[in-house]
């Protein structure tokens, strides 16, 4: 048992990352973010989150999500946090491939 939390905590590690993003300019001239926010251990939270630091507070328009629903509400918001551990191998390897386009306010 030891051994296998020895091998599965660094594979976790790798796997948790997280939500990342990059800039492209768009045809009519607004830059655009995109934040990627997939994997096992990460949610539609964490692209939220990244969003708010990529626009240093200004806060920020959705232009499109893939991959994920975000709630219907602000009070309904998911929380980045800690992720769900998943208790199985098929857990870690159910990628889910999640994107929030963004543009940043002022």
């Amino acid at each position: 048992m030891a051994k296998r939390l020895l091998i599965l905590l660094p594979a976790l590690a790798l796997l948790a990352g997280c939500a990342g993003s990059r800039d492209v300019r768009r045809a009519d001239g607004w830059m655009t973010h995109v934040i990627s926010c997939s994997g096992p251990l990460l949610n539609m939270g964490h692209c939220l989150e990244k969003a708010g630091e990529v626009c240093r507070g200004y806060g920020y328009t959705i232009l499109n999500v893939e991959g994920g629903e975000l709630p219907a509400s602000a009070d309904a918001m998911p929380t980045g946090g800690l992720p769900d551990v998943p208790t199985s191998t098929s857990g870690l390897l159910d990628f889910k491939a999640r994107k929030l386009y963004v543009r940043c306010n002022g």
